[in-house]
């Protein structure tokens, strides 16, 4: 018979690779300080990479960062937004909502998975996210939740609450071109081309090279029966445009004007 002493013993080293992997484990899911240092200095070369549209080298740097501290909410946003640029849309749905396990409050990795479901077309999920974005009182850029929820009641054709959802962008930043932009687009919706044509003018005076606001611009001046200045708008698109498409376009519209 084995006595107590040898029993405690056996037991003892029967459980040592199973506390050991347990150990393991622990610490490969709990970085200590060290790690989570080393894995902000790969964060930030990976913020350095991006920065200079190197795509490939930032990608690898948050994926460092992310080894080393699985909780770094700031390298899964960047993830989850170099997925969706190359439209794997599911990766980047699963980098972003670990980002957001990661710090419940996070606002811009809710706004950019927003963002993603705005150009997946799943426009409940996307003004969910808008909301829940939008509900941190200290998210420093409301301005683009409330403008691209003003955008998918667009497409939705829920214009007032559109219309409602980018004066509240504008309020909170009067120089945000992309939600003049998109009220004027729900103004011609509306049938009022004289408020879109401001708006329009508004995105242009913010950003010259605003050609989409150009070009609705151009086409509001037509329905307007101004004809020289949509002309003077297509001239502009036809020289500095990069959408070739476009700029032909443009071409042929000042020779129809003529």
């Amino acid at each position: 018979m084995l006595s107590g002493v040898n029993i405690s013993t056996r037991l003892i080293f029967a459980l040592c690779p199973l506390l050991f992997a347990l150990c393991f484990f622990s610490c490969a899911t709990s970085p200590d300080s060290e790690d989570i240092n080393r894995a902000e200095a790969h964060n930030k070369l990976g913020y350095s990479y991006f920065n200079k549209g190197q795509l490939n080298e930032a990608y690898l740097e948050f994926q460092k960062a992310i080894l080393l501290n699985p909780d770094n909410k700031e390298a899964l946003n960047q993830l989850g937004y170099i997925n969706a640029l190359y439209k794997k849309y599911d990766e980047a749905i699963s980098f972003y909502k670990r980002a957001i396990k990661a710090d419940p409050a996070y606002a811009e990795a809710m706004n950019n998975l927003g963002v993603l479901y705005v150009e997946m077309e799943n426009w409940d999920e996307a003004l969910g996210y808008f909301r829940a974005a939008l509900n941190n009182p200290l998210y420093r850029s409301p301005e683009k939740a409330y403008t691209s929820m003003g955008y998918v009641h667009y497409r939705k054709e829920e214009y007032t609450l559109a219309e409602k959802a980018l004066k509240d962008a504008l309020m909170r930043n009067p120089v945000y071109p992309v939600a003049n932009h998109t009220l004027g687009l729900v103004y011609v919706k509306l049938g009022d081309d004289s408020a879109a044509i401001e708006e329009f003018k508004k995105a242009i005076g913010i950003m010259p090279e605003y050609m989409d606001a150009r070009w609705e611009l151009a086409q509001a001046y037509l329905r307007a029966g101004e004809r020289e200045k949509a002309v003077n708008q297509f001239r502009i698109i036809s020289e500095k445009d990069s959408d070739v498409r476009r700029s032909r376009e443009a071409l042929e519209y000042i020779e129809l004007i003529k």
